[in-house]
C-alpha cells in the first residue's frame, strides 16, 4: 500500500494535493486593478537597495513569485530509525508547477554523525537550484548553542557580473540600524570570491517559549551595514509566522501545513507557504488593516526563503522534539 508512496520523488507534481489540501485557500491570483500595478511599482522601486537584481536566475526563477510552496522530501531513515539525515526540498508556485529545490550538502559520513550530535545546534550550507540543476542561491548556518545565524547568499558568478569584490575590507566597522528594539546583532564575515555575496541573515532571538527571529537586509553601500526590515514573534507551538514590519504590521509570512493525516503520520514530509508579497499573497487571511504597504525587495525575499528553512530546522525536524524514529509519531505537529 505504502510502496507508491515511498518510491514518489521529491520532484514529482504536487498539484492533487494543493487542489485538495491545505493550499485550497491559496487561489490562482486574480487582477486587481490598481492594487497589483502599485505593488508592482513598489517592488520596482526597492531595485537599487537590492544585491539581487530582477534578471539574476534566483529572482527570475523564485523570488518573483508573491508566494511560492516549499515541501520536505521523504526521509526514511529519519521516520523509522530517527536519524537525522541531510534534508532536501523541493519549491513549487501555488498551482504546484516545480520552480526549483533546495538540498543539504553532505559529503562525509563524518558530517552526517556530527548532525546527530549537534542536532538543533549543527551547522549546514543548503544550496538553491532551478529545474536544470544550477545553483542560484546558497544558504549557510554555523555552528551556535544560542540565537542563531542563517545567511543568505549570491553564488560566485553573480559576484563576477557585479564586480563587487574588488578589494575586502575587513577593517571597516559594522553598522547596523534597527527600530525594533534591543535584538541580536548579525554576523560580519569577510567574503572571498568563493563565498558569494551576503545579502542578508535571520537571527534566531532566543526565548522561553516564543518563537522569534530578526530579519535583516545587507545594505549595498556599505560592507558591513545591516538594515532590520522585519521581525518575527510567534507564540508558543505556532505554525504561522508572520513577518512583522516596523508598525507591527504584516510584511510576508511563512506557515507550516499538513498535507494529510496519512500521509505524515508515516512520512517526514513537512510543507511550508512563505509569502512574499504583503500586496497579493493574504487574500482573505487577514484583515486589511493588519497588512503593510510595503513590499519586500528581492534580497528581504532571499532572507526570509531562508529564515523558511531555519524554521524547518528549529521546530519541525526530528530532533526539534524530544523523541526519534517512530516513537515520535505523538509529536504535536504530526
Amino acid at each position: 500500500m505504502f510502496r507508491p508512496m515511498i518510491l514518489r520523488k521529491l520532484y514529482s507534481s504536487t498539484s492533487g494535493i494543493i487542489r485538495n489540501g491545505p493550499f485550497r485557500r491559496l487561489r490562482p491570483i486574480k487582477d486587481s486593478g490598481p492594487e497589483i500595478v502599485q505593488a508592482e511599482k513598489l517592488f520596482e522601486d526597492r531595485i537599487e537597495t537590492s544585491f539581487i537584481q530582477p534578471h539574476h536566475p534566483v529572482a527570475t526563477t523564485i523570488l518573483n513569485e508573491p508566494t511560492i510552496v516549499i515541501e520536505r522530501q521523504l526521509e526514511m531513515m529519519n521516520v523509522f530509525l530517527g536519524f537525522e539525515q541531510a534534508n532536501k526540498y523541493a519549491i513549487m508556485d501555488v498551482m504546484g508547477n516545480r520552480i526549483g529545490y533546495m538540498q543539504e550538502r553532505d559529503f562525509s559520513i563524518g558530517k552526517a554523525i556530527l548532525r546527530q550530535i549537534y542536532k538543533l545546534h549543527r551547522p549546514f550550507t543548503v544550496d538553491v537550484f532551478d529545474n536544470w540543476g544550477n545553483v542560484i542561491l546558497t544558504i549557510r548556518r554555523r555552528f551556535s548553542w544560542i540565537n542563531s545565524h542563517i545567511k543568505a547568499f549570491l553564488p560566485p558568478p553573480a559576484i563576477i557580473e557585479r564586480d563587487y569584490l574588488k578589494q575586502s575590507n575587513a577593517s571597516e566597522q559594522q553598522v547596523y540600524s534597527s527600530s525594533f528594539g534591543n535584538v541580536p546583532r548579525p554576523q560580519f564575515i569577510s567574503e572571498t570570491p568563493g563565498d558569494g555575496i551576503l545579502v542578508g541573515e535571520s537571527i534566531q532571538n532566543w526565548h522561553l517559549w516564543r518563537r522569534r527571529y530578526e530579519l535583516f537586509q545587507r545594505d549595498v553601500d556599505s560592507e558591513s551595514s545591516f538594515s532590520q526590515y522585519g521581525q518575527i514573534d510567534a507564540p508558543f507551538l505556532s505554525f504561522e509566522f508572520p513577518v512583522m514590519d516596523q508598525d507591527n504590521k504584516i510584511v510576508a509570512g511563512v506557515d507550516r501545513n499538513w498535507v494529510g493525516l496519512g500521509r505524515e503520520l508515516f512520512t517526514d514530509t513537512g510543507v511550508y507557504i512563505v509569502r512574499f508579497d504583503s500586496k497579493r499573497s493574504f487574500e482573505n487571511i487577514y484583515p486589511p488593516e493588519m497588512i503593510s504597504n510595503s513590499v519586500l525587495n528581492l534580497d528581504q525575499r532571499a532572507v526570509l526563503l531562508a529564515n523558511a528553512v531555519s524554521i524547518d530546522y528549529d521546530y519541525f525536524s526530528r530532533h526539534s522534539r524530544h523523541n526519534g524514529g517512530l516513537l515520535s509519531f505523538g509529536s504535536y505537529d504530526e
